[in-house]
């Protein structure tokens, strides 16, 4: 019984990460599509497989969905009276080992590689004057910074934004009765502030608005919604955990279809300014919730050992490949065709990666649990919780 359970947990570990893997590569590709254009634009899009390639974005929506499951399971948990209440300090410790160092070791990176660039195509540098913003993850208030030096920054800051919220957002669910329809009111409550902030600023020509986590909020939320219906369920059965997949993945492409169609028009529906990709989060959400709470059904492909490997090393995946691809097509060493773009990312990326994985982001990690455990103890004794019914 001991060694069932131990496997089930290890292979919804493995899909998790394996879900990370998708994100970061569709991201990747979508990257390796954009950096080999001659006019280096997202929005110069001529072919069919323009179009699906460019839908490799939703990757970004996938780790927002994520994040949000997550980090709000300790939290639903405390809520719910089945574990102790996660200490405020230790949180932000922990969140700040694991980003900190190989981000600012990214930023040092792409300083260094980028900044004797700004001829090459898709090389947006910042203000030298400015480069303090991104230290302390606010580039995303700045028209000058958002989306500059390594684009794919800017959703760090969201990150970091969503990672100072969640300790308040937690200290009004403990309030709340355990119920998990009166809990659902917490994340119900952020979807419905981030869709009304989305409507206040449809109408603005800014990009920074948009940038925000206000903005952003929907699709953390669905993460937060997941984690609450998962807290101690059981596993999904078969049937269940195949027709879950099914309706996300088919909600994913229904969204990059109605946003590829309203591209193509060339449309300014207000719609896709409010809802944004909303429908795809939702998908993912059930795709979330499948590699979470299913035994292992539908989700072989996440447990994909390559796969679930470049989940392990995604955030050194996001953080290095744009600088990576920006400085080849630099040198000269790029080429202006998607698929050998791809290849010569994941050559360059992956090592990179894996040595931040390993030399960086992991001894960070240890080190912060070390440096935590002292603080958890106490708060283990002074709270007493009901033993956790089930699985864990």
């Amino acid at each position: 019984m001991t060694t069932n359970r131990t496997t089930t947990d290890s292979d919804r570990s493995a899909a998790i990460d394996g879900v990370r893997g998708l994100a970061a590569l569709s991201v990747l590709l979508f990257h390796a599509w954009l950096y080999t254009r001659l006019e280096v634009s997202a929005s110069a899009r001529e072919t069919t497989l323009d179009y699906a390639v460019h839908e490799g974005r939703l990757g970004l929506v996938l780790f927002f969905v994520l994040s949000g499951f997550l980090l709000w399971r300790p939290f639903v948990a405390a809520a719910r009276g089945r574990r102790p209440r996660p200490g405020a300090r230790e949180y932000l410790v922990r969140r700040g080992a694991r980003v900190l160092p190989a981000y600012y070791l990214a930023l040092i990176g792409s300083v260094v590689l980028l900044w004797g660039a700004a001829e090459t195509p898709g090389v947006r540098l910042p203000p030298a004057e400015l480069l303090p913003l991104f230290l302390v993850f606010a580039q995303n208030f700045n028209p000058q910074t958002v989306m500059k030096l390594d684009p794919p920054m800017w959703t760090l800051a969201v990150e970091v934004s969503f990672y100072l919220l969640l300790p308040l957002v937690a200290v009004v669910a403990l309030r709340l009765p355990r119920h998990r329809v009166v809990q659902a009111l917490v994340p119900l409550a952020l979807l419905l502030f981030g869709v009304l902030w989305n409507i206040d600023i449809a109408g603005e020509r800014s990009i920074v608005a948009g940038k925000l986590l206000p903005a952003m909020l929907p699709y953390f939320a669905l993460g937060m919604l997941v984690a609450l219906a998962l807290d101690g369920r059981a596993p999904f059965g078969r049937r269940a955990a195949y027709a879950l997949l099914v309706a996300g993945i088919a909600l994913v492409a229904a969204d990059a279809l109605w946003q590829a169609h309203g591209a193509a028009s060339r449309s300014t529906s207000y719609a896709f300014r409010i809802w944004r990709d909303l429908p795809g989060a939702a998908g993912f959400a059930l795709v979330i919730a499948v590699a979470a709470g299913s035994a292992g059904a539908g989700t072989a492909l996440l447990r994909w050992r390559p796969l679930a490997y470049l989940g392990t090393i995604s955030y050194g995946v996001y953080l290095w490949h744009v600088p990576l691809l920006l400085v080849a097509r630099h040198l000269g060493l790029l080429s202006l065709h998607t698929l050998p773009a791809i290849v010569l990312a994941l050559v360059l990326t992956v090592p990179v990666a894996a040595a931040s994985w390993h030399w960086v982001e992991q001894p960070a990690v240890a080190w912060a649990r070390g440096f935590t455990r002292r603080w958890r103890r106490p708060v283990a004794r002074r709270e007493r919780v009901a033993p956790e019914p089930g699985r864990g």
